[in-house]
């Protein structure tokens, strides 16, 4: 394996990863892996190796960078919504094909759960994808994922239910002053200043002004999944865990089993490993058959 430091820029910020070549004989096919949401740096604090390492045997490299503000990244991870998000990974694409040891025709993308709305986005945009792989990528919009997120990870964690039912209104209340443009200050004095004190305060955090912008713009951005999912006709494999209490999966493979007909792709897939939670594992192990699936699939699809 050969491991490189490689840099890109973005809209004034300069975005750093490592590519991961399986080998010194240029070029290869490869895989951009992007994380999840919150901070996270180009391993997704320790994730993304038994991926990577999938790919790699299959003769596949993987470059992944840190999100703006982590690792050795520039900027601020919470300047920056899901369009934004893609626009960045758009850009590594872009580098990507300038990089000797990478197959310009042979970039696919694969990305876990914020990153598989991702995926379902670049996907919709770029039909010249030789292949893009969905992790826990919700079928449902952001609002009503925290709604689900917050009421079924609750639930498992022997939360009463009147605490979970003050705790799902107060996630809507968020999201309805996120659609109104209230201001930090109105949102702290109305929602955040009394819920901080309650028992059930926690699936939803706001700490700081920087917070709030990034959950209005999530919340005002309106990402459809569905509408990207009927628009995607490059290979496209979609995976689940099915104990995932962070969003419902067996009704996402069904929809976008669905939505990806109606794009008429004929070259999908949709898989739920029904003992995987969100991270397709159990007890911090990737389910049996994850990690092959991930590797071959990917392998029948490169250039």
């Amino acid at each position: 394996m050969v491991e490189e430091t490689f840099a890109f820029d973005w809209m004034g910020l300069t975005l750093v990863g490592t590519l991961h070549s399986p080998d010194s004989n240029a070029p290869h096919p490869i895989v951009v892996m992007v994380q999840g949401s919150g901070p996270s740096d180009r391993s997704a604090d320790g994730y993304f190796p038994p991926i990577r390492e999938a790919f790699l045997a299959r003769g596949i490299g993987t470059f992944a960078f840190d999100k703006p503000g982590c690792g050795d990244s520039s900027g601020d991870w919470r300047d920056h919504g899901l369009n934004d998000r893609a626009d960045q990974v758009i850009a590594a694409l872009t580098s990507l094909r300038q990089h000797p040891m990478v197959k310009t025709d042979s970039i696919g993308v694969w990305g876990h759960s914020q990153g598989g709305w991702l995926v379902q986005m670049l996907a919709a945009r770029l039909y010249a994808l030789p292949f893009a792989i969905a992790n826990s990528g919700p079928s449902i919009d952001l609002p009503s994922q925290d709604l689900y997120g917050c009421e079924h990870s609750m639930r498992a964690d022997g939360h009463p239910e009147a605490d979970i039912d003050l705790a799902l209104g107060f996630v809507a209340d968020i999201h309805e002053a996120a659609r109104q443009g209230l201001s930090f200050q109105a949102v702290q004095t109305r929602l955040l200043e009394p819920a901080r004190v309650q028992s059930w305060y926690g699936y939803l955090t706001v700490d700081d002004e920087d917070d709030w912008r990034l959950v209005s713009r999530f919340v005002t951005e309106g990402y459809e999944p569905l509408e990207a999912l009927k628009q995607i006709r490059c290979p496209y494999l979609a995976v689940y865990g099915g104990q995932d209490v962070l969003l419902p999966a067996w009704r996402s493979a069904e929809e976008t089993g669905v939505a990806l007909r109606q794009a008429g792709n004929q070259d999908s897939a949709v898989v739920v490993f029904p003992g995987g939670d969100h991270r397709v594992q159990q007890s911090g192990t990737f389910v049996p058959g994850y990690l092959d699936l991930l590797g071959n699939w990917a392998g029948t699809h490169v250039r």
